[in-house]
């Protein structure tokens, strides 16, 4: 009984250990058929494949079990924050498209060929000399090309 005992005691480790870091081995036959096995075939050449364990199926379970109405919350601010966006590039669409339309008209006026001026503090006409009207055409170009598509 006490050889039995012990034989046990020391056999049981091993057993315990051994099935829970077991592998699997992979192997091909004469065939060519792949086999996957837990030992090792006798007189052949097989491949140890580590088989990572599953995670407990409780670590997935909270986010499973949230209420429907918890997912509806959830669901509903993702729909708030995409169309405050949407609005936002709407938005931003718009005062490019503004910007565009100024410049634009800004160019027009630059590029006729009547006479450009200014009222003074006092009343009187400054017309505008050829490298003012310039230098503007090219700022008011910088803005169209920037705010136009």
């Amino acid at each position: 009984m006490r050889r039995w005992l012990l034989l046990s005691s020391l056999l049981l480790p091993l057993f315990a250990t051994g099935a829970q870091g077991q592998g699997m081995y992979k192997w091909t036959d004469e065939k060519g058929v792949v086999h996957y096995t837990d030992t090792p075939p006798t007189g052949k050449r097989a491949e140890k494949v580590r088989i990572a364990p599953q995670p407990p199926m409780d670590a997935a379970a909270p986010a499973r079990n949230r209420s429907w109405q918890e997912q509806q919350q959830d669901a509903n601010e993702r729909r708030h924050q995409a169309e405050k966006a949407e609005q936002e590039r709407q938005k931003q669409a718009k005062e490019a498209e503004q910007k565009c339309l100024k410049a634009r008209n800004a160019l027009d006026t630059l590029r006729s060929e009547r006479p450009l001026y200014r009222v003074g503090k006092d009343g009187e006409r400054a017309y505008m000399e050829d490298t003012e009207r310039q230098r503007l055409i090219a700022d008011w170009q910088k803005q169209s090309d920037t705010h136009c598509r």
